[in-house]
């Protein structure tokens, strides 16, 4: 190694990249790498070390060719493309004029660099683009996940539906008129009378009604019919209001996202125009709906679904309105 000028491979060597690396580099900034004597090989001025190591330095921060430019006019000298320096010490002594037959490997040189900034450009294209399929790939793996969920709830529910409408109905006879009664009330056993017989006492008992008394639980409640078929919609981004075709109704969109052979839904009451729906999922997992009756610019009631939440995790407004979408998308 020259202690004055450097070579292509002299440089690559100390910095640990390829020659093509050092040439991609004059090629790029010409300027801050001024030749210091042409010739084979070309030698390049000792403040290239520096430079190139920089631009390496810079290029493996994820710089651009125009910020890395930028960097280096900050903290180098630039000098005029093509010019030859001269050491302090001893002059470089300028080349003798190329004859132009000996110029034809200079130009063949410049066109592989070309070639290989080229080359190494479209490498970069074709990363970029690999990647990008790959991002592609997961998105749709992820959609057809989520279409596949939906379309087996849709299809359990329309399997019940026609169930119901197959089944054959069990005669209607009117039933008879109740007695009325104060209350509800149980058949109990109460001893009215004791004889002494022969063979000792005999108890004697009659039959009687008494108060029934309060359930240990209380049994589960659900929002009225009236609730249950109100149109169930959801809010936009923009404030409008999105409903399933058809106007289905809170009963049904309840009936669609319930797996089937699954337990019943479980409904609570929040306040008195809002409902929270807990629809098992199997496997200790479960969906819950807040069911809000409210009115339409319109002057339509609908059931707006406030949030929901799928195993404690808050689905997002814009998962809300995908799920919501897939639906419609279905139910059309």
């Amino acid at each position: 190694m020259s202690g004055h000028s450097y070579t292509h491979r002299d440089l690559a060597r100390a910095l640990g990249v390829s020659e093509t690396t050092i040439k991609s580099y004059r090629s790029k900034f010409p300027t801050f790498l001024p030749v210091a004597r042409q010739g084979k090989p070309v030698r390049l001025h000792p403040e290239a070390l520096d430079v190139c190591r920089r631009i390496r330095d810079l290029f493996a921060d994820g710089l651009s060719i125009l910020q890395t430019s930028q960097r280096l006019i900050a903290e180098f000298k630039e000098y005029p493309l093509n010019r030859r320096l001269s050491t302090p010490t001893q002059p470089l002594r300028e080349a003798p004029q190329a004859e132009p037959a000996a110029q034809a490997p200079d130009a063949l040189s410049t066109r592989i660099e070309t070639l290989t900034q080229a080359q190494d450009l479209s490498r970069l294209r074709m990363e970029q683009l690999e990647l990008e399929v790959r991002n592609l790939a997961t998105m749709e793996a992820a959609s057809k996940a989520l279409i596949t969920e939906l379309l087996t709830e849709l299809r359990a529910a329309n399997a019940r539906q026609t169930k119901q409408a197959v089944a054959p109905e069990a005669p209607q006879t009117p039933p008879a008129a109740p007695a009325p009664e104060p209350g509800p009330t149980v058949l109990t056993a109460r001893k009215i009378v004791t004889v002494h017989g022969p063979t000792g006492p005999v108890a004697s008992y009659a039959l009687g009604r008494e108060p029934k008394p309060a359930p240990e639980f209380p049994e589960p409640h659900a929002p009225p019919p009236a609730f249950l078929e109100l149109p169930a919609v959801i809010r936009s981004d923009r404030g409008d209001f999105l409903g399933l075709p058809g106007g289905q109704s809170v009963r049904r969109l309840v009936d669609v996202l319930s797996p089937e052979g699954a337990p019943q839904a479980a409904w609570f009451q929040e306040t008195a125009d809002s409902w929270t729906c807990a629809i098992p999922l199997g496997r200790a997992q479960n969906r819950e709906m807040l069911f809000e009756r409210t009115t339409t610019p319109r002057g339509n009631l609908v059931g707006l679904i406030r949030r929901m939440r799928i195993n404690e995790t808050e689905a997002t407004p814009t998962q809300l309105q995908e799920i919501f979408r897939q639906l419609r998308d279905q139910l059309a």
